[in-house]
């Protein structure tokens, strides 16, 4: 998912001052607003992402530059590493996991492009429903007592 943000539009669709026919398209005009850039200014050139999380075996660990078109798709990825690690070791601890995944944007203070500005995975790990035994199939025994 790449998210570009909104540049100046080549038309104004109002009409053009002192005619007598409405709803014509005048020439574009100068916008309100200066240009965005086309090129990356300092700070988007210089952005890098890293994980703040003490799993070692998912990406990002050093400093990685990616393109703003890349970085979306990139932390999502990285943030389902975590998902797959946080249900790999609640199957070996005999529990579940039950993850939510948080991408965060920001808009650049320099040129005022929309960029990710991270992700963030919680887990919860809740102990496995236990299973009925056949010996509790008496009355009330198919009550399920977990809270």
């Amino acid at each position: 998912m790449a998210i570009t943000p909104l540049g100046h539009n080549a038309y104004q669709f109002e009409p053009v001052a002192g005619s007598s026919t409405m709803g014509r398209v005048a020439a574009a005009g100068q916008p309100d607003k200066p240009e965005l850039l086309t090129e990356p200014c300092q700070t988007c050139a210089s952005r890098r992402y890293v994980d703040q999380s003490n799993d070692s075996s998912v990406s990002f660990q050093t400093p990685t530059k990616l393109a703003p078109s890349e970085a979306a798709l990139a932390v999502a990825a990285h943030e389902n590493e975590h998902v797959v690690n946080n249900r790999e070791r609640a199957e070996q601890e005999d529990m579940v996991a039950r993850s939510t995944v948080t991408i965060s944007y920001d808009v650049c203070p320099e040129c005022g492009r929309i960029y990710v500005a991270g992700g963030k995975t919680t887990t919860t790990f809740t102990p496995k429903q236990q299973t009925m035994d056949s010996e509790s199939e008496g009355p009330g025994g198919k009550v399920n007592t977990f809270a």
